[in-house]
């Protein structure tokens, strides 16, 4: 133990490239466990393409205004001489996987309070029955309803009479569900509604819309996936990061115990110079203080404040083994100001300081 001590000692330098490796050797290994640990149960999906189309005619009674007893798609239509409503449902779907599907178009009908938006009526009722099948990969649907427009309107409009509803919104909805399952539990199954017939209802002219944005599920399937036991990986985690934590108390303790005079000096002169670089004047003459009363001033910044008021520059005087750094400011009345820092810091008396012997020193080794 005792050899371990002094080596740490004597090659504190080495130590502490050592120290820093291992702490952040530690703390990415903490980081990969607990990204594992997290990403073990995160969601896998698996995209889907498709392709939809809703076309649909009217078909009208017999009138004398209209010659054609059909109209096309996207006019304004008058309620009492709608026969019929004929809608082709047309539905291309990809999936890069096999699976199992069942499809059914449903009528749904609702009346729903305009100003609470919330449903006062509502029923439905299969107008396909349930297809079922399975699938590699593409599946085309091409499926034909015709609605007796009349049966739903007819509903609906005793119903709002006889209850006396006001300010109510009444639809038909024809609605094209798809259900997707995988028989190998490959992908969570997926229920949605790929498009849908949107009719008013209770009016006495209506405008019919289609709507094709009707899933959430952005084209996106999650796939089925064992859930795992993370917890063990995130323990782990957590230990090594804890035990990271306290080298880097005992690395930072360490630091402190080992720091030499040598590198306390070092730091403080990088800290001034780093900070005050553009204030100080490097000489590199000799320069003789043996002419100047010399002031000790107690901290750099006292220095700062003496440039900033006497407007003159600070010098910068380092010997030759460079541990010892004096920063002075001469004035015309012979006057210096002193501050130093050093590995062996030079003492000077309060007051006019007798200083000859350290200045001399200095002024022989070109200060």
């Amino acid at each position: 133990m005792e050899d371990i001590k002094n080596w740490l000692k004597e090659n504190r330098k080495n130590s502490i490239y050592v120290g820093i490796a291992l702490l952040t050797f530690l703390c990415v290994i903490s980081l990969f466990l607990m990204r594992i640990a997290f990403k073990k149960n995160e969601k896998v999906f698996l995209s889907y393409s498709d392709n939809k189309n809703l076309e649909y005619k009217v078909l009208l009674k017999e009138n004398e205004y209209y010659k054609d007893n059909q109209m096309a798609k996207g006019n304004q239509y008058i309620a009492n001489l709608i026969q019929h409503i004929s809608a082709d449902f047309n539905y291309h779907f990809n999936l890069p996987a096999h699976y199992q599907y069942h499809y059914k178009i449903i009528g749904v009908v609702d009346v729903v309070d305009e100003k609470t938006n919330k449903t006062i009526y509502s029923f439905s009722e299969d107008l396909l029955t349930e297809q079922i099948g399975e699938s590699d990969g593409i599946l085309d649907i091409a499926q034909n309803i015709t609605i007796e427009y009349d049966k739903y309107n007819n509903l609906i409009n005793q119903f709002v009479t006889t209850y006396d509803l006001k300010n109510v919104t009444c639809q038909l909805s024809l609605n094209l569900d798809l259900t997707v399952d995988s028989p190998t539990q490959q992908f969570v199954k997926q229920n949605f509604t790929a498009m849908s017939l949107e009719v008013p209802l209770a009016m006495n002219t209506i405008s019919i819309d289609t709507s094709y944005d009707l899933s959430n599920h952005n084209n996106l399937i999650e796939i089925q996936q064992q859930t795992q036991d993370t917890f063990p990986y995130f323990k782990l985690a957590i230990a090594l990061l804890a035990f990271d934590a306290l080298l880097a108390i005992l690395f930072i303790i360490y630091l402190k115990k080992s720091e030499t005079e040598e590198d306390k000096y070092n730091n403080q002169l990088k800290k001034i110079l780093n900070n005050y670089d553009s204030y100080i004047s490097r000489v590199e003459d000799d320069f003789n203080m043996q002419e100047y009363q010399i002031l000790k001033v107690q901290r750099f910044s006292d220095l700062l404040e003496i440039r900033d008021t006497m407007q003159l520059p600070i010098i910068m005087l380092e010997n030759k083994e460079q541990l010892v750094t004096c920063f002075v400011i001469p004035t015309p009345s012979n006057i210096l100001y002193f501050y130093s820092i050093g590995a062996t810091q030079p003492t000077l008396p309060a007051g006019k300081t007798d200083h000859s012997a350290e200045m001399r020193e200095n002024d022989e080794q070109k200060v």
